[in-house]
């Protein structure tokens, strides 16, 4: 910014799921994105509701299973619903 104060973090974090709404929409839930979140950090809550139906993994309790979906293995089975927990966006 000109006189040199830092901008609004919830006007770089509307720019930011502006720039996802439109790939999630198209994507929908087999679109190849996961959430994981740690769960001392986060919370249910804490998730924006556009990336709630969103596959989702618990760090560091599923680690494993979120390394399995990054290398294409099958999700656990869950269904793609809205409700989801999350904190960290992967593609």
């Amino acid at each position: 910014m000109a006189d040199r104060t830092p901008g609004d973090a919830h006007d770089i974090f509307g720019a930011a799921m502006a720039c996802l709404h439109g790939e999630l929409g198209a994507a929908g839930c087999s679109g190849g994105w996961v959430l994981a979140y740690f769960s001392r950090l986060c919370s249910p809550h804490d998730v924006p509701r556009p990336l709630r139906p969103l596959p989702t993994y618990r760090l560091p309790r599923q680690l494993p299973s979120l390394l399995g979906a990054l290398r294409g293995s099958p999700p656990p089975p869950r269904r793609c619903r809205g409700g989801r927990e999350g904190g960290l966006l992967h593609r």
